[in-house]
């Protein structure tokens, strides 16, 4: 079941109050008032790592917020950090600071393709990269994961058909899958590296859930193992894994010279200025031994929580499916077992039983599966699940 950690706090609730957070603004009102919190979205309901706030608490007490670069002690800490937590070295001329995953996505489309191009993802997937592609008036050429009942694999058939077609320029990889919860292995990423190179593809990896991982598995950096005539960015943040999503701020790692420059064109076009002074401290706290041993045990904490909502499940509603997750803190489950049309089970779930979750169709998943945000104290979801029963039963 996983054990309460008391050597960092994650047992205590976070308020979104007056904030201005999104979280918030999408729980209902009957929600907040009956004491619950929601499992929607992908951000902490708990605080972030110590070593964070502490160099936020520096910066606001110096009270210089100025303009902000990506300076030598930024950059050694994300090069130490990828070499500790992910075993990739990289140069420093690689890794290059922008202003979130989305915008990073963005910017590589209108970078390397045209009007009328198409842009890959495969689902089960996370819905922005759909967005960002028909934003910028580029076609959406999707690719279904397979299914095995515990969990997804890639169609390569598929994928290697839609690789080929003429209009398309970009395979959009999600490493861990979210929502699913599953790792792309080295040879699945050495396979989409062939093919892409064989079809002239270049491959934007979101690797900012992969230091979130279980069990010792481990994301492969696909720059890391791309061929040197692959044409490829690996997007990393603070995002995920330190519930940084509000700072807009990622650095992508771009090894080829060629596909650099095209970037650094293309963020400078994009009016990329400098960095906001919260994340470069937030980066420099975070990106310490301290920050790893905070990231360790909120690891094993969320886990907890997977092993306590499957356990729950298995005993009450055994007809539904808790997907168990290779890596991030989003849970992938099927309700489809419990036989009702989507419209009744959201309502069900949401306006009876306070249990708001994301409804799986905005990830291309089948009917009855839902997307379930764990990274919150165990108490606040006991106190859910324990209220879903009893409305069950009621």
């Amino acid at each position: 079941m996983g054990e309460i950690v008391v050597r960092y706090d994650f047992e205590t609730t976070v308020s979104r109050k007056d904030m201005g957070n999104l979280k918030a603004a999408f729980n209902s009102e009957r929600i907040t008032e009956k004491g619950f919190i929601s499992y929607w979205g992908a951000e902490f309901d708990f605080k972030t790592a110590p070593a964070i706030l502490d160099a936020l608490s520096k910066l606001v007490e110096n009270g210089l917020f100025g303009y902000t670069i990506c300076t030598d002690d930024y950059l050694n800490r994300v090069k130490w950090w990828l070499s500790s937590q992910r075993d990739y070295l990289v140069d420093k001329e690689w890794v290059i600071p922008t202003y979130g995953t989305i915008f990073s996505l963005a910017t590589t489309i209108r970078a390397f393709t045209e009007v009328g191009d198409a842009v890959i993802v495969m689902t089960p997937g996370y819905n922005r990269y759909i967005a960002a592609a028909q934003h910028n008036g580029r076609q959406v050429i999707q690719s279904q994961l397979i299914d095995n009942g515990e969990s997804y694999t890639i169609d390569f058939d598929d994928l290697s058909e839609k690789m080929k077609r003429p209009k398309a320029k970009i395979l959009v990889v999600c490493n861990p899958n979210n929502p699913t919860g599953s790792i792309w292995k080295r040879e699945d990423l050495q396979t989409i590296d062939e093919l892409a190179v064989a079809n002239d593809i270049l491959v934007f990896s979101d690797e900012i859930f992969s230091e979130v991982v279980f069990e010792g598995n481990m994301v492969v950096p696909y720059s890391k193992i791309a061929r040197t005539d692959s044409r490829n960015i690996t997007c990393t943040s603070l995002g995920k894994a330190f519930s940084m999503t509000g700072i807009n701020h990622a650095n992508v790692i771009i090894p080829n010279d060629q596909v650099r420059r095209a970037f650094l064109r293309q963020r400078q076009t994009d009016h990329f200025g400098s960095i906001d002074p919260f994340a470069h401290a937030a980066l420099v706290g975070a990106y310490t031994q301290e920050g790893a041993d905070w990231l360790r045990e909120m690891r094993s904490y969320v886990y907890g929580n997977y092993q306590y909502i499957d356990k729950f499940f298995r005993e009450h509603f055994p007809k539904v499916k808790v997907r168990k997750p290779e890596g991030t803190y989003v849970l992938w489950i099927d309700f489809s077992g419990m036989k009702r049309e989507d419209k009744a089970l959201r309502e069900f779930l949401f306006d009876e039983a306070l249990f708001l979750l994301d409804t799986g169709d905005e990830y291309g998943g089948e009917a009855g599966f839902m997307r379930m945000n764990i990274a919150a104290p165990r108490h606040e979801i006991k106190k859910s699940l324990n209220y879903l029963l009893k409305v069950a039963k009621s």
